[in-house]
């Protein structure tokens, strides 16, 4: 680690720090000439964030748009940037990603990097809800040096949205910890078919399309869902499947450590959110040999390949994703090829160690040309092949 190359990551949560950021502050920790720090709200994963060589340090993060709150987050992430004298700050989300750059060019921090985990707007919206979601997206990239993209048509957006990094744009992708996402030696055995969904109970992720699809399912297959995470809409889908008399086909697992374990056990995963960066719960089950249906979005498009690694469906559309839930669950030879080419997929295209590399070599790049003296260490940035987008 070299002394004086501080990297400082701004996440809102302690899940998203200990699933997203974990992983790949402590590689960059062992591996390179930089010390990675992070900074997320407190709460009860912040325990398991185990960082060797960098610190954790619990702030509070507003949720909302509250002008004291941000106003507060401002200041208090200025004075720890000040205070510590970071090379980097790279900002994660929204409201830490907008603070936090503002925060970043209060204290005069070299360079400032965003990752973009999929732009809040997305394809299921009108062009006049967009409109605001747009203009912040243009006014924030100009107070950043790069922007980060983790699916290549956000990447492709940034030209055709007019967002103008200083430095511009690149693609890095994002992958999971391979080692903890074994392909399986065997289909499970389970006296009903499982399909699991991994994902928060909140409006993006659309688990009403999954239930509208069940009815459809139970018709044939004694099925049940399985559905791990927590989230603000627990209490109303609760109440939908009552209304539907799927109460006893759908179990809410809760936040769960296990996710290897549980997705092993799974016949077929599901995922029908409306946006995603890179969706890492489909790239998990897809990485076991899992067979995975989802919708046809951003970020998930780039994951699944139809009806080769797994099926997309059109947004919305119940009776098609019933279809193809159905096709799996009829066929335990298809679950078995489907989920063997997933899984090679994913080996080749998701490793999170290849993808942390990248990143460290995109921090080396943007140093040297803010004219930082970056030390010679494990390989040179020359060797990537580059995807980025310079400002017109």
């Amino acid at each position: 680690m070299g002394a004086g190359l501080r990297i400082l990551d701004i996440v809102n949560t302690d899940h998203a720090a200990l699933h997203f950021l974990m992983y790949r502050a402590n590689w960059i920790n062992a591996h390179t000439e930089f010390q990675n720090d992070i900074v997320c709200s407190a709460g009860p994963h912040l325990s398991r964030l185990q960082l060797k060589g960098g610190t954790v340090t619990a702030m509070d993060i507003p949720r909302g748009l509250s002008p004291r709150g941000i106003a507060g987050l401002l200041a208090r992430l200025t004075r720890h940037m000040r205070a510590n004298r970071y090379t980097i700050v790279h900002t994660h989300n929204s409201v830490t990603g907008a603070v936090g750059r503002m925060a970043a060019r209060l204290a005069r921090v070299p360079l400032v990097i965003h990752t973009t985990h999929g732009f809040h707007f997305h394809e299921d919206m009108s062009a006049l809800w967009r409109w605001p979601y747009v203009t912040a997206e243009r006014l924030l990239a100009r107070m950043c040096d790069v922007l980060l993209f983790q699916n290549r048509e956000e990447f492709e957006d940034m030209r055709r949205l007019d967002l103008r990094p200083r430095q511009g744009g690149y693609f890095v992708g994002n992958g999971i910890d391979l080692a903890k996402f074994a392909r399986r030696a065997a289909l499970p055995e389970n006296p009903r078919p499982v399909i699991l969904c991994v994902a928060r109970l909140e409006p993006v992720k659309n688990q009403e399309m999954l239930f509208r699809a069940l009815e459809i399912v139970r018709a044939r297959f004694d099925a049940e869902v399985w559905l791990v995470g927590d989230g603000p809409c627990q209490a109303s889908y609760e109440a939908d499947l009552r209304r539907r008399g799927l109460t006893d086909a759908v179990r809410f697992l809760g936040y769960r450590y296990d996710i290897p374990e549980l997705t092993a056990a799974a016949d077929v995963c599901v995922l029908t959110s409306l946006k995603e960066g890179i969706p890492r719960s489909l790239v998990q089950a897809m990485a076991v040999g899992v067979p995975v249906v989802a919708t046809d979005v951003k970020g998930t498009r780039e994951v699944v390949v139809d009806g080769d690694s797994g099926f997309l469906v059109p947004l919305h559309d119940a009776p098609a994703l019933a279809e193809r839930l159905e096709r799996l669950l009829g066929s335990a030879e298809l679950r078995r090829e489907i989920g063997a080419r997933a899984s090679a997929w994913v080996w080749e295209h998701f490793d999170e160690a290849e993808i942390t590399k990248r990143l460290a070599d995109i921090y080396r790049r943007a140093l040297k040309e803010q004219g930082i003296a970056v030390p010679r260490y494990a390989r040179a940035a020359a060797e990537i092949s580059w995807a980025e987008h310079r400002p017109a």
